[in-house]
């Protein structure tokens, strides 16, 4: 009798081979599963020859005559419903159903794990089997952005799933009283440092930084100073830089490196104890990477926005997308971590200062949080707050139970930050803890707090808030994730940043005259390189240009420009009409702008027109 081979092996074999073809553009790399259930490869995805870190299992499915749908919208795919199952519910990496028209030379992909119509079915059906819809218009290699986009979001969600498995639901709701609780309020220090410490926290708040700084180094040196006192001199360092950060205009991704390092050094402070202490700079160093963490997928996130909304430069946005997808998978491993810490915490015998340290990881989740809620992902967010309200919750019980009432108002800061909106339960909990406080200037300083983060969440401006260059941050942040070193004052790529950043907005040249019109002029391959990483076009040379005159100027800045401009046409023009006070750069106002002198526009020539130069 002689052995055939089936049909089918050489069927998934060329579906394998032309997933393969598919993949080999993005320089993805098909590797292959052996022996695991329902799985046959896993996909890594590269940035060039270097492996971002993401990656996916795939479940293959080939055929020489799909079945695709009447209108072409889907093809159908049989699954055995306990593997149905196992992609969807039960695995705790993220997998792909794709499907190989061998005929047709297509491949299609599917996100089972995100498929809520699917997963609604399997928890009724007691049949044997299921069809899956695969959308055709999920094909690849085309819609390799959006397929890591979902890459993303299957991170979230079995994070979110093992965040529901581990919840700290009523933590401090249950513990029981500790006995020997008088030993959690020890004395720290001696009344001599005591006094010291009170002196720098005074300082501080008189932002008399340097004072400050003078007398914590003295008491760091000092033999006769106890770990106590070096720890809470080390913690007000610590506020002292991260307010000198803030102020110094860094990118936002500078603040969580100063908490780590500070970290770092109450941990080599503490290596010999109290353990008390010792626990508390761990849980604050867990809470820092976390945040590195958070403001890296931010300042990605912000990068993609700027690409993918405004057409930028695709083979960016997929790289973007392959980099935010790992550091997802990373968080939501970094998150579980600290989640479990605080379980730790919430038992541990002596647990003076771990309230003030478990709102440090509240607190690093707020970036994350702003990105999934601009993307609407409202099941990630809920179940990202509702365990980090559990920690605060725990957190400010602590503080309540070891007597430190000065760190609830840091419980509510961190609770705060991830609040999204005065309406969220966690605004209201922090709202109705503040007013709780019986010590006055602790009640007084928590409701200060509370109601300029509810001002600043409904978008008012608050007095006394540092209120830096925002489009040069935000340049700055997305810099940072695409690996450019923004310190370097001298780098011309950093040049025509700071140049694109302070003339991002025109407005303060538009509203001297209702006929002024600003254009782009020479643009040379340094405001290329910018346009194409960070999609704006403000880092080459500008025109102001009168339209009732037909003067023109052109310079680098935009403040150059009209200062010639100013002189030599403004200031002898007898037809000037300032714009109506309080005229804003809007949007609306910009599109009419456009509309209106698109022909003027189209008559620049030469030296004034929009044009490319090989020199910046």
């Amino acid at each position: 009798m002689m052995i055939t081979k089936p049909e089918q092996h050489d069927t998934n074999r060329a579906g394998k081979l032309l997933l393969r073809q598919v993949l080999e553009p993005l320089k993805w790399v098909l590797n292959d599963t052996q022996e695991d259930y329902g799985i046959d490869c896993c996909v890594q995805v590269f940035q060039g020859l270097t492996p971002t870190g993401a990656w996916f299992h795939v479940q293959l499915k080939s055929s020489v005559d799909s079945a695709y749908s009447a209108n072409g919208e889907f093809v159908s795919q049989e699954l055995e419903i306990d593997h149905a199952r196992h992609y969807a519910q039960e695995m705790r990496d993220p997998i792909f159903l794709i499907h190989s028209d061998v005929t047709a030379g297509k491949v299609y992909w599917h996100s089972p794990q995100l498929d809520r119509k699917l997963i609604s079915v399997l928890g009724k059906t007691r049949a044997s089997s299921i069809t899956v819809r695969i959308p055709t218009c999920q094909q690849l290699p085309q819609t390799a952005p959006a397929l890591l986009s979902n890459l993303d979001t299957i991170y979230l969600v079995l994070g979110g799933r093992e965040l529901s498995s581990t919840s700290l639901q009523n933590f401090a709701e249950s513990l029981v009283h500790f006995p020997n609780q008088e030993a959690l309020h020890r004395d720290f220090q001696e009344k001599n440092d005591a006094l010291k410490l009170q002196r720098i926290f005074d300082l501080f708040q008189l932002k008399e930084f340097q004072q400050a700084r003078l007398r914590i180094e003295s008491l760091m040196v000092d033999p006769d100073s106890t770990t106590e006192t070096k720890f809470w001199a080390q913690k007000q360092l610590v506020a002292i830089e991260f307010t000198e950060t803030v102020h110094a205009g860094k990118p936002q991704n500078e603040l969580p490196k100063v908490l780590l390092a500070h970290a770092k050094s109450l941990q080599k402070l503490t290596a010999a104890g109290p353990k008390y202490l010792k626990f508390s700079a761990l849980i604050s160093r867990q809470a820092a990477e976390l945040e590195i963490l958070t403001q890296d997928s931010f300042g990605i996130f912000m990068a993609l926005e700027a690409n993918v909304k405004n057409y930028g430069n695709p083979m960016l946005a997929i790289d973007l997308y392959a980099r935010r997808s790992a550091l997802t998978r990373r968080i939501v491993s970094q998150y579980n971590r600290c989640v479990r810490l605080a379980r730790y915490a919430a038992t541990y015998p002596d647990r003076w200062a771990l309230g003030r340290a478990l709102a440090d990881i509240v607190k690093a989740l707020g970036p994350f949080l702003v990105t999934v809620r601009a993307e609407k992902d409202v099941d990630v967010e809920t179940n990202f707050v509702q365990s980090a309200l559990q920690i605060s919750k725990l957190a400010a019980w602590i503080c309540r139970e070891t007597g430190d009432s000065s760190g609830i108002p840091i419980v509510i800061g961190g609770a705060l930050a991830i609040s999204g909106s005065p309406e969220s339960p966690t605004y209201q909990w922090a709202d109705k803890l503040a007013h709780s406080l019986l010590d006055q200037k602790t009640r007084d300083d928590a409701l200060t707090l509370v109601e300029r983060t509810g001002r600043r969440l409904r978008g008012e401006s608050v007095e006394g808030d540092y209120e830096g260059e925002t489009v040069w941050q935000a340049i700055q942040n997305m810099a940072t994730s695409l690996g450019i070193d923004v310190s370097n004052e001298q780098d011309p790529l950093v040049i025509g940043l700071r140049l694109a950043a302070k003339d991002d907005d025109p407005e303060r040249v538009l509203a001297k005259c209702e006929h002024i019109l600003v254009t782009r002029g020479a643009t040379g391959p340094i405001a290329r390189q910018i346009q194409l990483l960070f999609n704006t076009s403000q880092a080459g040379s500008k025109v102001v240009n009168c339209t009732l005159h037909d003067f023109h100027v052109e310079a680098k800045s935009l403040d150059a420009a009209y200062a010639e401009f100013k002189k030599g046409h403004c200031d002898s023009c007898p037809d000037q009409k300032p714009r109506p006070e309080g005229w804003r750069h809007t949007l609306e106002a910009r599109r009419e702008m456009q509309q209106r002198h698109r022909s003027f526009v189209a008559r620049l020539k030469g030296c004034y027109a929009f044009r490319y130069t090989s020199t910046d």
